[in-house]
């Protein structure tokens, strides 16, 4: 199962994780709006616009499935590799850094379709499988509840 995986580096969700799967969505919705599936704090992270942005992916003759990043004319732009987004979008790689807004919320996003890598990069061990996908408020609560047992 592909799915995009997540980790928030800044921003009012430091420190978390966030799994989507790409089968069961058209496409993702990031932004401050709670339309929105990958959703920022409506007044902590204020340069991220209510719609601003968009990951949409298609599927290639071969099988392989493409990764596109849109700003949706945000007011603060949107960042791929300290790079802004032009107008018809950037095509997304594993590992990549976004960024909503400049000194906005950044993210590390991981594509995994075989579960052979993790958001830091390192291999895992475990096949897909026998991991869990949870939806994204799940992770979110279960993240913040491990990092406060580590103090």
């Amino acid at each position: 199962m592909l799915r995009l995986i997540f980790r928030h580096l800044s921003g009012s969700r430091q420190g978390t994780v966030e799994v989507y799967s790409v089968q069961r969505l058209a496409n993702l919705r990031i932004g401050r709006d709670p339309s929105c599936d990958l959703r920022f704090h409506p007044e902590q992270d204020v340069l991220v616009s209510r719609h601003h942005a968009l990951i949409e992916w298609t599927e290639a003759e071969d099988g392989t499935t493409q990764f596109n990043l849109v700003d949706l004319l945000s007011s603060n732009g949107t960042f791929l590799n300290g790079q802004p987004v032009p107008v018809e979008g950037s095509v997304l790689q594993h590992h990549d850094r976004l960024q909503f807004g400049r000194g906005g919320p950044e993210l590390v996003l991981a594509i995994d379709s075989a579960a052979t890598a993790n958001v830091d990069g390192e291999s895992t061990s475990r096949p897909i499988s026998q991991t869990q996908e949870m939806p994204a408020m799940t992770v979110l609560h279960q993240a913040t509840v491990k990092e406060d047992s580590r103090s």
